[in-house]
């Protein structure tokens, strides 16, 4: 490179920090459509004895010549044909000197002066004139340099093809109109994985509403509230199966961070002079997409009751099972924290603790339900999640109660379930049973069921009703046609003694005579 005085140098470095800040300062009055172009010819720079000249002005933005072995060309206006942003041009000019991502890929790379201004001019130039010659070993590129700069020129522009595309302002979701479903691993109730389609340098901003946590896959980070999510990244939306019940959520219109397009220019001159690559980011109207969430439906629960015996009725004594069948009918819905209360609502009866069961729709003990009693009445915590019946999912509750009091004789015993839950209306399901009067029989005396003592009572109370029920359980008549049989059996057995004694008599004085 030749040598170039301290006045060339300060002039060259305050061309290029303008020309830098003309790049930066591109309005969004600026349009993609190719267009006539103002071509302004800057300052010379100097490199392995040749030299070539910062086109700082094309519409007030740098721009390099891309072939050297071509005359410089004067200032005026030219045609101009857009590139697309995949060709291998358009890009090499996003990373080279004042292209926007320069700073990030190229400049840390560049050792022995050449991230200095003029020298990085130089080597863009060099490079982007191979390119625009195909890539040829033999291109005017190459005119000047040495063995190691040619092949840094090759290394840099292989370099370029694998760094990242273009950052594109389209953002899209994959999807867009999602169906909260039940969770059974997280607890959850949440969506389908959605795809944020995008350049990586590109993002969504969403304000999700209190309850909804964004869980971002790809980084593996759970966030609320404002949370921003990355070109290729994946991520869902989760809530407690208790939010929602049924409604629906949407984002609204949400718009790509990204509002600033890179447009490349190939301006021809003609006239066997030199064409002209330039560059500029354009302010565009970001991408918008929106997000809708159809929360999972409000659960419906439904309780029955049944006694063990078809026919309802019951005797003093008697032991009573009841059954009871909970199940949540609606099948997008999961009931949470299902709570199961029963009450014996009539005196006189004795509530079994000891047999209170609570079993799977499989009929499987679930071990971890905790069980209160407080008297004839019980309370159940059966679980954290009830889905739908038809997916086989239910709570079957299982008890006893004794009749223990003569004091039902006739009567009707009743008791009520309630169930509830935090996201479902309360249900509520009674049975009544008939304690019936004794009847009499012949049959031999029955007996009486063993009864757990009530708790609250003082042992012999409870001993003295036992007795009390053992009793009145064993009293039998006998059959009323067989007592007078007997008692005529006893009057002719009677008389017939009479009469026998009287001819003892009578035959003693005959003999005596």
């Amino acid at each position: 490179m030749k040598k170039t005085n301290k006045k060339s140098i300060f002039f060259s470095v305050v061309l290029l920090f303008l020309s830098v800040l003309g790049i930066i300062g591109v309005g969004s009055t600026m349009t993609a459509e190719a267009k006539e172009v103002s071509l302004v010819t800057g300052a010379s720079v100097q490199y392995m004895g040749y030299s070539t000249h910062y086109y700082y002005y094309v519409d007030g933005n740098m721009a390099y010549c891309l072939e050297p072995g071509k005359l410089s060309p004067n200032n005026g206006t030219y045609s101009s044909d857009e590139l697309d942003k995949d060709q291998l041009l358009a890009k090499a000019m996003y990373y080279v000197y004042g292209g926007p991502g320069y700073d990030v890929y190229m400049k840390p790379t560049l050792t022995g002066g050449w991230d200095q201004p003029d020298r990085a001019y130089c080597l863009s130039h060099c490079i982007l004139s191979y390119i625009y010659d195909g890539c040829d070993s033999n291109s005017d590129g190459f005119k000047g340099l040495n063995a190691d700069i040619s092949n840094a020129v090759i290394q840099y522009t292989n370099a370029i093809q694998g760094w990242p595309n273009i950052p594109d302002t389209d953002i899209a979701l994959s999807q867009e109109n999602l169906t909260a479903f039940f969770s059974a691993e997280e607890g959850v109730q949440r969506t389908e994985v959605v795809t944020c389609e995008g350049d990586t340098s590109n993002s969504l901003v969403l304000s999700l509403p209190e309850g909804v946590t964004l869980v971002n896959v790809t980084q593996q980070s759970r966030l609320q509230g404002q949370v921003t999510v990355h070109g290729q990244e994946q991520f869902y939306l989760a809530s407690d199966v208790a939010y929602g019940n049924g409604t629906s959520w949407d984002s609204g219109q949400i718009k790509g961070t990204l509002n600033q397009a890179w447009r490349t220019l190939v301006v021809k001159t003609g006239g066997g002079s030199q064409d002209i690559g330039t560059g500029q980011l354009l302010t565009v109207e970001p991408s918008a997409v929106s997000l809708q969430v159809k929360w999972m439906e409000r659960p419906e629960l439904m309780v029955e009751k049944h006694a063990d015996k078809t026919g309802k009725t019951y005797q003093l004594g008697d032991i009573v099972t009841y059954t009871m069948d909970v199940t949540q009918q609606i099948q997008n819905a999961v009931a949470k924290n299902v709570v199961i209360t029963d009450t014996i609502l009539t005196e006189g009866v004795q509530l079994q603790k000891n047999s209170i069961v609570l079993l799977d729709g499989s009929r499987n003990v679930i071990q971890d339900a905790v069980i209160s009693v407080n008297g004839n009445s019980f309370t159940i915590h059966a679980g954290e999640f009830l889905q739908c019946v038809e997916l086989g999912e239910r709570y079957i509750v299982e008890y006893q109660m004794a009749i223990t009091d003569e004091s039902v004789i006739g009567k009707e015993i009743d008791n009520e379930v309630v169930v509830c839950a935090d996201n479902a209306e309360e249900k509520k399901d009674e049975e009544k049973i008939l304690v019936e009067k004794p009847k009499e029989s012949d049959e031999p005396e029955k007996e009486t069921p063993e009864i757990e003592k009530p708790e609250t009572e003082p042992e012999k109370l409870v001993e003295a009703k036992s007795k009390t029920t053992a009793k009145i359980a064993s009293v039998k008549t006998g059959d009323q046609e067989n007592i007078v049989v007997l008692v005529l059996f006893l009057i002719l057995s009677c008389t017939t003694i009479f009469v026998c004694g009287k001819m003892n008599a009578w035959l003693r004085k005959i003999w005596r005579k």
